[in-house]
């Protein structure tokens, strides 16, 4: 049976969110190595460190709910700021971050640049990532008003919001990793920086190994946002992660994304067009092809028959003249 999520705020929703938090925190005893053929930047550190990192993005996650009750701040607020809502927890999560292990991050790490990769990423999603997660955590499904997903009547199922917060959590922690890696210090400073705190996985025990993870990360990261994201966001998709007893894993649900295309840029862009281009052109090369594969059939069978027609011919004629 589907359980749907509260749709006015009160006691309903309160006690939803509270059951919400507490699962959460229960899978993070759960196992937190990545499970699929794609590159996290969180993927290089220690499972406990990784699991410190989750719980304190979940901890300010919550007194970032409970700023936002007490302010009293409206859907349509929420909605101009959200932006920077998410980049002040990505800021506070990592200062935190700092602070509880007790290691040393460089303050050029702390923020995003404007003109960085992950800061494109970020504007491009943010609305899927944060908006829809705090409307439903805040003022219950009915306070939803882009309509992003295709539930009717504002029955959003329990399990939807489930993974919208496993997918904040996860993916607010790759972003604040994948800053640090690609930090402008030197990779001999990134190895040191993650020996020195014991905070990297045994596996990657040498320079070299962090130098090809890095490389790996970076390479997967374009290939990401200039060809698989232009894809998603054309085909009405948004890739989420979520939480398991094997591990993490990510898979796909639809998200209206028509908005999101405007905010596509150069190389992207030409993706679309070669997508557009590819179901126009695509469907009619296989007609020709399926019309030139039927006349050389058809030519191929007149040939056999008539070639058998005139050998049986020949044999009769053959026969009736002995």
């Amino acid at each position: 049976m589907i359980t749907y999520w509260p749709s006015q705020q009160g006691t309903q929703l309160n006690q939803q969110v509270s059951c919400l938090f507490k699962k959460l925190y229960v899978k993070l005893n759960y196992n937190l190595y990545n499970k699929t053929s794609q590159i996290l930047s969180i993927d290089i550190i220690d499972s406990c460190v990784k699991k410190e990192l989750f719980k304190i993005i979940l901890l300010e996650l919550e007194i970032l709910v409970l700023d936002i009750i007490e302010l009293d701040v409206t859907v349509n607020d929420l909605g101009l700021l959200n932006k920077r809502i998410l980049i002040d927890l990505i800021n506070k999560s990592l200062s935190n971050f700092q602070q509880i292990l007790d290691i040393e991050i460089s303050p050029s790490h702390i923020g995003l640049s404007f003109e960085s990769m992950s800061y494109k990423r970020l504007v491009l999603e943010h609305r899927l990532l944060l908006q829809n997660l705090l409307v439903y955590l805040i003022f219950g499904s009915s306070g939803d008003l882009t309509k992003a997903y295709l539930f009717p009547n504002d029955k959003i199922p329990v399990q939807h919001v489930e993974i919208l917060l496993d997918n904040l959590i996860i993916k607010v922690a790759d972003l604040i990793f994948y800053l640090i890696i690609n930090s402008d210090g030197s990779m001999i400073d990134l190895f040191y920086f993650l020996k020195v705190n014991k905070i990297c996985r045994n596996t990657y025990a040498s320079a070299r190994s962090i130098a090809t993870f890095k490389n790996n990360l970076v390479w997967n990261n374009y290939l990401c946002y200039y060809l698989q994201q232009p894809r998603i966001v054309y085909n009405n998709r948004y890739q989420v992660w979520i939480f398991s007893t094997k591990g993490l894993h990510c898979q796909y649900i639809y998200a209206y994304r028509e908005n999101d295309l405007e905010l596509l840029e150069g190389f992207q862009v030409l993706i679309i067009i070669l997508l557009e281009l590819q179901d126009f052109i695509l469907p009619k090369i296989q007609s020709v092809f399926l019309l030139i594969g039927k006349v050389w059939i058809y030519i191929f069978r007149y040939a056999v028959t008539n070639s058998f027609k005139i050998i049986l011919k020949s044999i009769a004629i053959v026969t009736k003249a002995k």
